[in-house]
């Protein structure tokens, strides 16, 4: 058990120091592969024999406390973790039943604010206009992306700013909490319990909130409430799932918002995506060891509505191109912060 416990410890150290976000313990015939992933990139960290990986995956089960003894049926579940230095992270553990076997993936967050609106954004203008929103009263605010995309990141960010600044009453909706914030009343949806966003968003507005964090606007329920809040004086920021800001704005008309409400209401909407930044200092690939010393190996590329240009997307119901995520792409490569085939990467995965 010693073993297996060291060697668990000495994985996710490994990982940490590394700058991984994702460790995973994928079964093969008669051995299970561990990869790591780090800049979006999955990489081949060795292999393990059967019964020890089995060992593994048992052992970081029990820990998060789910069933030792289920391998038919998937799980998730989280805990915290302390790793050389004291520095508290997140572990968000997924399993999958695969071929007999089990398949387990562990996220790595931490659990301390690493980012600040400078290091979010690879361009300097939509770094101060992320800031901005901070200094926000009451509205809807929107982010846009797909899975990955540093949606949450991007939110954390300004609610931890807003925070900072001092006199608001926060509370946030997730599914689940990826990071404890401090000075946040954080609530984690649980459908078991009867805790949707929807019945979560009900009651925090019986809570004297200034600042109203929803994981997700994901049914008309949960839009018409956010709506409802941001037209009485509350500042709700919220995630959407869509590829830009105009299709954000679909989404939620689809989602039974009018477009008068969303006139009144809706102060941002964001639509980003992570890129891979271009190192300083070498040539061409950013060699492993610096790749992971760069302080900024990756970032993120805005699409932002506001102000007037939001009020014509809202009007005309049409795309304002001149904010587009592939306009904004290529200004970042044009001011030499990305590389040829980065931006041709993110041209071809943008639509």
């Amino acid at each position: 058990m010693y073993e297996i416990e060291y060697y668990s410890k000495h994985l996710l150290d490994e990982a940490i120091s590394r700058k991984v976000t994702d460790l995973h313990f994928i079964p093969e015939e008669d051995h299970y592969v561990i990869t790591y992933r780090f800049n979006g990139i999955m990489e081949p960290r060795g292999r393990l024999p059967l019964k020890m990986a089995e060992r593994l995956i048992s052992h970081f089960k029990y820990r998060s406390g789910m069933d030792i003894g289920e391998r038919r049926k998937p799980q998730s579940a989280s805990m915290i973790y302390k790793e050389q230095s004291s520095l508290s992270y997140s572990l968000r553990l997924s399993t999958l039943p695969s071929r007999e076997k089990e398949s387990l993936a562990i996220r790595i967050l931490p659990n301390f604010s690493l980012q600040t609106f400078s290091s979010l954004s690879i361009l300097r203008n939509q770094a101060k206009n992320l800031e901005s929103i901070t200094s926000l009263t009451h509205g809807l605010c929107l982010v846009s992306g797909p899975t990955g995309s540093g949606k949450t990141t991007t939110l954390y960010t300004i609610v931890e700013s807003i925070i900072k600044k001092g006199g608001k009453r926060v509370i946030t909706i997730e599914d689940p909490v990826e990071r404890n914030i401090d000075n946040a009343i954080q609530i984690e949806v649980n459908s078991k319990t009867g805790i949707t966003f929807d019945y979560a968003l009900k009651a925090t507005l019986r809570h004297d909130p200034d600042v109203i964090l929803v994981g997700e606007i994901r049914d008309e329920v949960t839009a018409k409430i956010a709506i409802r809040a941001a037209l009485t004086g509350h500042l709700v920021l919220a995630t959407v799932h869509a590829n830009d800001c105009y299709s954000a704005l679909v989404r939620m008309r689809d989602l039974g918002a009018s477009q008068l409400d969303l006139i009144q209401c809706c102060r941002y909407v964001l639509s980003q995506r992570i890129v891979t930044t271009k190192c300083p200092y070498c040539i061409e690939e950013c060699l492993p060891v610096c790749a992971r010393a760069r302080t900024m190996s990756r970032a993120a590329v805005f699409e932002l509505l506001e102000g007037i240009r939001l009020k014509k997307s809202l009007m005309n119901e049409s795309k304002c191109e001149n904010a587009s995520l592939v306009k904004q792409a290529r200004k970042a490569w044009a001011l030499g912060y990305l590389q040829d085939k980065e931006v041709l990467r993110f041209v071809a995965n943008t639509f």
